[in-house]
């Protein structure tokens, strides 16, 4: 599985838990509503504790953040 749908299903799953599972990679997350600030939390820390890669609080944006893919995009820098 790559990381992409790695993203796609803990958002979908542990985030949305259920609420919305047809997103897909390109929706944005943060402009409909459907992660918050908590939500980027979690995520950041799933990044660290699944890829061993930490986020720079300077590098918590938006356009790093709105989306699945946008995320991805990001972590493969």
């Amino acid at each position: 599985m790559d990381r992409e749908a790695i993203l796609l299903d803990y958002v979908k799953n542990e985030l949305l838990r259920g609420r919305a599972n047809n997103i897909t990679a390109e929706d944005d997350l943060l402009g409909a509503g459907l992660i918050d600030s908590l939500g980027i939390l979690q995520i950041v820390a799933f990044i660290d504790e699944r890829f061993n890669i930490q986020v720079p609080d300077e590098d918590v944006v938006y356009e790093n953040f709105n989306s699945v893919k946008a995320l991805s995009d990001y972590l493969a820098q």
